[in-house]
C-alpha cells in the first residue's frame, strides 16, 4: 500500500526547498561581491602627493617642491616605483615644463624655473607614475597655481563671485516621504567655491516653515527633513538682500534611505522606509558593502520594519575613508554613503618650537614628538611671510592621501579638515561627504575589471644591449655613469644580448660599451632603452583653481624678477647641525670602510697615468702584475702561506673574480680611479670574503665625460634622461617692506629636512624684516606617521 506524506509536511518540505533556494542565491551574490572586488583590488596602486612651495608664483621665481609616493592601501611609502613624471600645463592643457625625477625611499624633490614661457595665468602641475596608467582612479596629483607676470598685464584682476549653485541632496542619495531623511546642502560660486554662512529655510507648497539650515565657511551644511506625499517644497535663501528659491526634486515615493550616526566607539547605521514600500521590499534581499578600495566586508539584511539598525565597533571598521554601498538582489548599487573613521590614523605632532635671531638670519628649531631614531624622517618646509595670499593649497598630506581619491567632486580646503582635528571638525567633515554624492569608485568597472596591465612598474632605465657581431659570446663592460657603477657581462657561446637594468641617466650622460680583448675597437652593440620616452598622462579629475581674493594687484607693484637674480640670491642651508665636525672626503670613506686602508687617487698620480698593476704593488700590499704578451693580469696576497692567494676583486662593486677574467684591469690606469680600498686580512669583505681579504678599485665617471671620443668604446645616447635635483635659491627683491612681498613674495623653501638622534630639526632663515614668518610643514616621520602643520614666528 503506498504511503503519501500529509499536506502539512509537504508544505514544510516546499518552503524549506524554497528556503534553502533563496540562501544559496543569497550567499552566491555574497561571493560574487566578493569576488569581483579582490579581483579588482589585487594589484597594488600608488598615490603621490606633491608639497609646492606657493600656489602664486612672480614670473622669474623658482617653484620649488618635494614629491612623496605611496603605498594606496597600506599608506606606507611606495618602494616599487623610481621613476615620477612631473608636468606643468596651461590652460589649454599643453605643456610647459616637465622633469623625470628619481624617486628614493618614495621621495623626490626638484624646481621648476617661472621663466619667460609663463606668462599672467593658472598652470596645472601633475605628477604621476607610469604604473597609475593601468587604472581609472584618482591617485596622481595635480594641482593650479596662478603666475602673475608683470610685463604682460597692466592688472591682476579679482575674481569676481559670479553665479550661485545651491544642491540639495539627501543622504546616501535618497529622499523619501513620510520619512525623516538627512538632507546636506551645499552652496557654490561659479569657481566651486562655497557660499559661507548662508541662511536658508525649508518650505511646503503652503509656504510653512519645515526646517531650517546654516551653512557653515565651505557653504555646506545638513539638516532633518520629513516630507509628506502630495506636497512640494522648497529651499529659500537670499544673497545680499535678493531673494532665491530652489524646488527640491527627486523625492521618492518608494525605497528607503540611510542614516549614519557616530556613537563614539561605534557607527550606527539605519535605513528606513515609509509603509507604502515596506510591503513591497520585505523580506527582499539587500546587501551593504563596506569597502576602501582595498578591503571589502558584505552585510546582507532584509526589511521586516520601517527601519533596520546596523550597529559597527570602529574597530571592524577601516581607518580613513569608509565607502558605504547598498546593492539589491541584481548586484545594481541603489544607494552610497562615504563616512571618514578617524582611528588609526597616523599623524604626528611638531613641539618645542624656539626660534632665536643672529645676525642676519632666523634659527628656528622644532621637535617631533614621540620621535623614533631608527625610522624614516623626511620634512618639507615652505616659509613665507605671515598674512601671506600665495599658499591657498587646498589639500595637505593628509588630505591628499586619506580623502581625495575616493571623493568625486573637488574639495575646498580639504587640508583643513585635518589640522588640529576636534569634533567641530569631523561633524563637518561628514556633512562634506553627505554633499559629494557618489564614491570616485564606479562598480560597472569594478565588475568588468580586467586584469591586464600593460604599464609596468619603472625603476630607472633598462637597457637591452644586442652584440650584432657573428662571433659567440664575449666579456662586455658598461662603464658608470655618475649614479650607477661599472658592470660587466659574459656572455656564453650563442649568446649575444645582455640587460643592464635600472640605470639612472641624467641629463648629459652617455650609455658607454666595452668589450675585453676587442683589440682596440669599439663592440658593434645595438641597445635598447625601456622606458625609451616621457610617459604621457591624460587622466585628471576635479580641482580647484586658486584665486587672487577680492584685491587686485596692480603690475607696477610686482618686482621684476629676472632669472639672473639667482645668482646674487643666498644659497639656503637645508639645515643648521652645531656640534659636529666636518669630517673629510677620505676620513668619510674610511668611516664606512669597516677598517679597510682607502686609497684616494688625487689630481698628481691621475696626471701621471701609472698603470693599475704598479699602483697596487707600490702601494696596497698586494702582488699584481700583468703579463702583455698573454694578456693575463693577475692579484694575489703574499701573506697568505697556504690556499688561494687571489683576494676578491671589484670593480665599481661588479665582482671580477667570481668565475670572472682579471684582464679587464689590462687597461685601467690612475687616470680613471677615483679611490681604492683595500684589506690584506680575511675580514671586511662580507659574505663572500677570504682569506685573502679584498681590493675594491673605484673608477671616476668624470674621466668618461673628459674623454667622449675613445675609439674603444661605443657609445650612445640616452633618448631618456632624469633630471638632477636643483638647488632652490631665493629671489632678491629690491624692497621687503611693502605689500606685494607681505602677500606674494618668498622667505625660503627646504625640500629636504631630516632630524638629529633626537628628533630635533633646525633650519635657518634670512631675515627680511617682515611682521612675522610662518612655516608650512609636510612630511613623514616615524616611518608611517603623516606631519602637517604650520608654525607662525613672530
Amino acid at each position: 500500500m503506498a504511503r503519501f506524506l500529509n499536506s502539512s509536511r509537504f508544505t514544510q518540505l516546499i518552503l524549506l526547498f524554497i528556503f534553502g533556494l533563496l540562501a544559496n542565491a543569497q550567499g552566491e551574490i555574497e561571493n560574487q561581491l566578493i569576488d569581483h572586488y579582490e579581483d579588482f583590488s589585487a594589484a597594488p596602486r600608488e598615490l603621490v602627493y606633491v608639497h609646492l612651495n606657493k600656489s602664486t608664483y612672480v614670473e622669474g621665481e623658482m617653484l620649488g617642491f618635494t614629491a612623496y609616493v605611496f603605498d594606496k592601501f597600506t599608506k606606507e611609502r611606495s618602494l616599487m616605483t623610481t621613476n615620477l613624471y612631473c608636468v606643468i600645463l596651461d590652460e589649454n592643457e599643453k605643456i610647459i615644463s616637465q622633469k623625470l625625477l628619481e624617486v628614493k625611499d618614495g621621495i623626490a624633490h626638484n624646481t621648476f624655473n617661472i621663466g619667460g614661457e609663463y606668462i599672467s595665468g593658472t598652470y596645472t602641475f601633475k605628477a604621476y607614475t607610469n604604473w597609475m596608467k593601468n587604472f581609472d582612479e584618482q591617485n596622481h596629483f595635480q594641482q593650479s597655481f596662478i603666475v602673475l607676470d608683470a610685463d604682460n598685464q597692466t592688472e591682476i584682476k579679482p575674481d569676481k563671485q559670479q553665479g550661485i549653485d545651491v544642491q540639495i541632496l539627501g543622504e546616501g542619495g535618497h529622499i523619501l516621504y513620510n520619512t525623516i531623511n538627512t538632507i546636506g546642502v551645499i552652496a557654490k560660486d561659479n569657481k566651486g567655491y562655497g557660499i559661507p554662512y548662508l541662511k536658508g529655510k525649508i518650505v511646503d507648497d503652503e509656504k510653512s516653515l519645515i526646517s531650517e539650515v546654516e551653512l557653515n565657511e565651505f557653504g555646506i551644511g545638513k539638516t532633518l527633513f520629513k516630507p509628506i506625499s502630495g506636497k512640494s517644497y522648497s529651499l529659500e535663501y537670499s544673497i545680499n538682500g535678493e531673494p532665491f528659491s530652489k524646488e527640491i526634486k527627486a523625492i521618492k515615493k518608494v525605497g528607503f534611505n540611510i542614516s549614519v550616526n557616530d556613537l563614539q566607539d561605534k557607527l550606527a547605521i539605519k535605513f528606513a522606509t515609509n509603509d507604502t514600500s515596506l510591503n513591497l521590499i520585505t523580506n527582499t534581499n539587500y546587501y551593504m558593502v563596506i569597502h576602501n578600495g582595498d578591503d571589502l566586508r558584505v552585510i546582507p539584511f532584509k526589511f521586516k520594519e520601517k527601519e533596520v539598525l546596523k550597529v559597527i565597533p570602529k574597530t571592524d571598521l577601516f581607518a580613513g575613508i569608509n565607502i558605504i554601498t547598498v546593492f539589491d538582489g541584481n548586484k545594481k548599487p541603489i544607494l552610497e554613503r562615504l563616512y571618514f573613521n578617524e582611528k588609526d590614523i597616523e599623524q604626528s605632532t611638531l613641539v618645542n618650537i624656539r626660534s632665536k635671531t643672529e645676525s642676519d638670519s632666523l634659527n628656528v628649531a622644532f621637535k617631533i614628538d614621540d620621535f623614533d631614531n631608527n625610522s624614516f624622517n623626511s620634512l618639507s618646509v615652505s616659509v613665507l611671510p605671515t598674512g601671506t595670499k600665495s599658499y591657498t593649497h587646498h589639500h595637505n598630506i593628509l588630505s591628499q592621501i586619506y580623502l581625495q581619491p575616493y571623493v568625486k567632486g573637488a574639495i575646498e580646503n580639504a587640508a583643513y579638515y585635518f589640522r588640529e582635528r576636534d569634533r567641530k571638525k569631523a561633524y563637518e567633515l561628514d556633512a562634506l561627504l553627505i554633499t559629494q554624492g557618489w564614491s570616485s569608485y564606479d562598480w560597472s568597472k569594478i565588475f568588468s575589471f580586467n586584469e591586464v596591465f600593460i604599464h609596468p612598474f619603472e625603476r630607472g632605465i633598462d637597457v637591452v644591449a644586442t652584440i650584432n657581431s657573428k662571433k659567440d659570446g664575449g666579456l662586455y663592460i658598461v662603464y658608470p655613469t655618475k649614479n650607477s657603477n661599472t658592470q660587466i657581462f659574459s656572455l656564453r657561446e650563442n649568446e649575444n644580448v645582455f640587460t643592464q637594468k635600472r640605470v639612472i641617466p641624467f641629463e648629459g650622460e652617455k650609455l658607454r660599451i666595452g668589450e675585453v680583448a676587442s683589440k682596440g675597437r669599439a663592440p658593434g652593440v645595438f641597445p635598447q632603452f625601456f622606458p625609451s620616452a616621457f610617459s604621457s598622462f591624460n587622466k585628471k579629475y576635479d580641482h580647484l583653481n586658486p584665486t587672487l581674493g577680492q584685491d587686485a594687484v596692480a603690475a607696477n607693484t610686482i618686482p621684476e624678477l629676472s632669472l639672473s637674480s639667482w645668482n646674487k640670491a643666498q644659497e639656503l642651508d637645508e639645515v643648521v647641525i652645531e656640534g659636529k665636525r666636518q669630517y673629510t672626503r677620505l676620513e668619510k670613506l674610511k668611516r664606512k670602510s669597516n677598517g679597510a686602508q682607502i686609497y684616494e687617487i688625487d689630481n698628481l698620480l691621475k696626471n701621471r697615468a701609472m698603470p693599475l698593476w704598479q699602483y697596487i704593488n707600490s702601494r696596497t700590499g698586494f702582488r699584481a702584475s700583468y703579463d702583455a704578451f698573454n694578456n693575463n693580469f693577475t692579484i694575489s696576497n703574499p701573506r697568505v702561506t697556504w690556499g688561494p692567494s687571489t683576494p676578491m676583486v671589484y670593480l665599481d662593486d661588479a665582482l671580477l673574480t667570481q668565475g670572472g677574467s682579471l684582464n679587464i684591469l689590462s687597461t685601467i690606469n690612475l687616470e680613471i680611479v677615483d679611490y681604492i680600498e683595500a684589506q690584506t686580512s680575511g675580514s671586511g669583505g662580507g659574505l663572500r670574503g677570504g682569506q685573502a681579504g679584498y681590493i675594491k678599485i673605484y673608477t671616476s665617471p668624470d674621466y668618461y665625460y673628459r674623454n667622449q671620443q675613445s675609439e674603444k668604446l661605443a657609445e650612445f645616447d640616452f633618448p631618456l634622461t632624469f633630471d638632477a635635483p636643483q638647488k632652490y635659491y631665493t629671489p632678491v627683491y629690491q624692497f621687503y617692506k611693502t605689500r606685494f612681498f607681505k602677500e606674494y613674495g618668498v622667505i625660503a623653501w627646504f625640500s629636504n629636512l631630516k632630524p638629529d638622534a633626537n628628533g630635533n630639526v633646525s633650519l635657518k632663515i634670512p631675515i627680511t624684516f617682515s611682521e612675522g614668518v610662518s612655516l608650512y610643514i609636510e612630511g613623514i616621520s616615524n616611518n608611517n606617521s603623516l606631519v602637517s602643520q604650520i608654525i607662525e614666528i613672530e
